[in-house]
């Protein structure tokens, strides 16, 4: 063992007094930060995201270059005879001090997750757990490199290279069944393969005792094989039964972690663990529930996570006797039978790009009934619509939602996203008109529940009867606010004559401050000035579109749009904040007869541009059977869309909804399943742009500046003790 021990230390020593070394772990330091902080535009508003997986997944980018290099400083100590120490404790100490350098730099980044808390929620049981696979991942990459080395120990140029082409390889092989079409057994074999495939569960906070057996046997079978090769180098023969013994034992063990393993989930809110809403749910099944997962066999290579989706399913079923569970190869005519419906999806096949037709269906059933969710690729939101659906089957009991536009508007024009929302997650949804509304209104009973959209233009007969249904415990869902904004032409701003919900909602603790909201938390307008040959597109922040940061009751966050502060007061408790940097607007009458300035180019972007002072305040409260937001169109398409990026859709505000319907009804369990699965990854505790830079520049200081500092005053160092002795 001190011999072994001597080696190790001999080994470090060499890569301390190298150059080379220190050039690579700064090589390393720079690309991780630089791919991060640069590539991934960290610091780009609205796109900086504190998820360190990109982080950890350019780390065996850079290791094709860097691995090779610092076995290259161990060739001389591989191929000494003169070490007296048996081959196999040789290659076993040497491997750990490539390791050892390898993890230095890696050491040095740990700093990283801190930094970006500075800015964002950071999950640092996942950055553990990502930290813990990036270093198996480099224990075998060593020694993948050492075996090449011992391979060819009369050419340093050709394993050098033959490591490197290697490395790219096995970070990769799992990604050409994206590209190519490979069949079942060779798309098993580049996943079993690939190191990058291992590591994925690792860089999401599971920890899967399959992958770490998968480094650790890969990790000694390498370190056999350059003892071998190290044996016949020195013209000793190995026993054929040994290796023999040794192959059979390796197999073995393998197949047993296959069978025989554990799952646990590290990240911070139980991301991809069965929550104890669910686990009570499955407790109680007094019949059976069978779970049918029908996947395309293209879809498993274009979506890896598809993967994830069915250990998620084998998961929830085995926390019950009672379920089963089955996957299925899609069979499109089965399938149409039972109603599901094929999607399209896009498949770039290297030269061409093309379209695939696919299906990735659960099918629910429990005794004569079924439950469908019709499509899935990941399991962001898998749980809940498990949990909600088998609650559904159980208990025989619908979510009845009635829809209300009081704002002289329709549901199927202007709110078109809100019935299909409402469907996706478990809701039967009625609408409700002009013929209709004033006897479903007067039938409401505490059972019922209904979301109301805009009050202004509700007739006196309707605003009676809605006021009546609340009173009697009725559930609502109430977007409204005391003034009206005409959003489709030049954002005019003015108060309806009556609108008495408005002083029903006073009374119940919903007071509203006549002003509107303003904050320099806000949405970014892209829009066009001047006019003819001069007109150019500018972005502004409008303040009057809140754009609300992820909080207790929206994890998420939110945007709201021309907003009224509320003061609740008795048991009215506050939902939605504004930042401490909000004020307030008041009313100003002027000759186009807009009461606020509107105009995104000349309103003012700060309380003191304003003269007004800063303050939090509440746009979202919530009562024993009323949720209030101070905004009519928080729903509403046009302002979707408006928000909504090029190729996705901002439907923070339809979660929010969708939980406050939840909770009203009960069920706010179940309603932090929709939470649960999407982890706060928004740079949301910087809000002001001279906190921003100034974190900005403290964290590019520790991380651009102190780190390659460090690793320079380290060499420094270890040259003045050389020259000392």
């Amino acid at each position: 063992m001190k011999k072994s021990f001597a080696l190790y230390k001999s080994a470090i020593f060499s890569y301390l007094i190298d150059p080379l070394f220190y050039a690579s772990s700064l090589l390393t330091v720079l690309f991780c930060l630089f791919k991060f902080f640069f590539m991934g535009k960290f610091f780009v508003s609205g796109l900086g995201s504190t998820d360190l997986r990109p982080f950890f997944n350019s780390v065996p980018y850079i290791s094709i270059l860097t691995v090779p290099l610092l076995v290259l400083r161990l060739r001389p100590l591989l191929l000494d005879d003169s070490v007296p120490l048996s081959p196999f404790k040789r290659f076993s100490a040497l491997s750990l001090s490539a390791f050892s350098a390898f993890a230095f730099p890696l050491i040095l980044l740990s700093i990283l997750p801190f930094c970006v808390n500075l800015f964002g929620t950071m999950d640092f049981f996942q950055a553990l757990s990502s930290f813990f696979g990036i270093f198996l991942y480099g224990l075998c990459a060593s020694l993948l490199s050492i075996l090449f080395f011992s391979i060819f120990p009369n050419s340093q140029v050709f394993p050098l290279i033959l490591s490197s082409v290697s490395l790219a390889l096995v970070n990769f092989l799992h990604l050409l069944p994206l590209y190519y079409q490979t069949g079942i057994i060779l798309t098993f074999l580049c996943r079993k393969i690939s190191f990058a495939w291992h590591f994925d569960s690792f860089s999401k906070g599971i920890i899967d005792s399959r992958n770490i057996a998968y480094y650790l046997i890969l990790a000694f079978v390498l370190l056999l094989l350059c003892v071998s090769l190290e044996y016949k180098r020195l013209g000793k023969k190995t026993s054929r039964l040994t290796a023999f013994l040794f192959a059979a034992i390796i197999l073995l063990v393998s197949l047993s972690f296959q069978n025989l393993y554990f799952r646990a989930d590290a990240s911070k809110n139980g991301q991809f663990s069965l929550s104890k809403t669910s686990k009570n749910l499955l407790s109680n099944l007094e019949n059976p529930i069978r779970i049918t997962y029908y996947r395309s066999k293209e879809l498993k290579n274009l979506y890896p996570q598809t993967s994830d989706v069915a250990e998620f399913l084998a998961d929830y079923c085995s926390e019950s006797k009672g379920m089963s569970f089955t996957l299925e190869k899609a069979d499109p005519e089965k399938l149409k039978a039972l109603g599901i419906q094929s999607q399209q999806i896009r498949s770039d096949n290297g030269t061409k790009t093309e379209f695939v037709t696919v299906y990735s269906a659960v099918l629910i059933q429990y005794l004569e009934k079924s439950e469908l969710i019709p499509f899935v690729l990941s399991t962001s939101s898998l749980e809940y619509d498990l949990t909600q659906r088998v609650q559904k089957l159980i208990t025989s009991k619908d979510r009845k939602v009635y829809l209300l536009c009081g704002n002289g508007r329709s549901i199927e024009e202007s709110y078109l996203y809100v019935a299909p929302w409402l469907s996706s997650r478990g809701f039967e949804v009625e609408h409700l008109n002009d013929f209709n509304a004033t006897e479903v209104l007067k039938k409401l009973t505490p059972e019922d529940q209904i979301a109301v959209f805009g009050t202004k233009d509700l007739s006196a007969e309707q605003s009676f009867y809605l006021q009546n249904a609340l009173e009697k415990g009725a559930k609502a869902f109430i977007a409204t606010s005391p003034f009206h904004t005409t959003i489709e032409d030049e954002w005019k701003v003015s108060k309806p004559e009556h609108d008495s919900m408005i002083s029903y909602l006073n009374s119940k603790g919903f007071a509203f401050d006549l002003s509107l909201a303003e904050d320099i938390s806000c949405y970014p307008l892209t829009m066009e000035s001047g006019e003819g040959n001069k007109a150019e597109y500018a972005t502004v922040n409008y303040p009057l579109w809140l754009v609300i940061q992820n909080q207790k009751e929206a994890k998420k966050g939110a945007t709201v749009f021309w907003a009224s502060p509320i003061v609740p007061y008795g048991q009215v408790e506050p939902l939605l904040f504004t930042t401490n940097y909000a004020w307030k607007q008041r009313p100003a009458a002027s000759d186009d007869g807009n009461l606020f300035l509107t105009n995104p180019f000349m309103i003012p972007k700060s309380a003191a541009a304003s003269d007004a002072k800063n303050e939090q305040l509440i746009v979202a409260a919530r009562s024993k059977n009323i949720s209030l937001v101070s905004d009519q169109f928080f729903v509403s398409s046009l302002m979707t869309g408006f928000i909504s990026g090029e190729s996705s859709g901002d439907f923070r505000n339809y979660d929010f909804l969708t939980k406050e319907l939840l909770v009203l009804r009960g069920e706010g369990e179940l309603a932090a399943l929709m939470e649960k699965s999407a982890p706060v990854t928004s740079l949301h505790k910087i809000v002001g742009e001279s906190e921003f830079s100034a974190k900005r520049k403290l964290v590019l200081l520790l991380t651009f500046g102190l780190l390659p500092l460090v690793i320079l005053l380290i060499f420094v160092f270890v040259q003045i003790k050389r020259r000392k002795k």
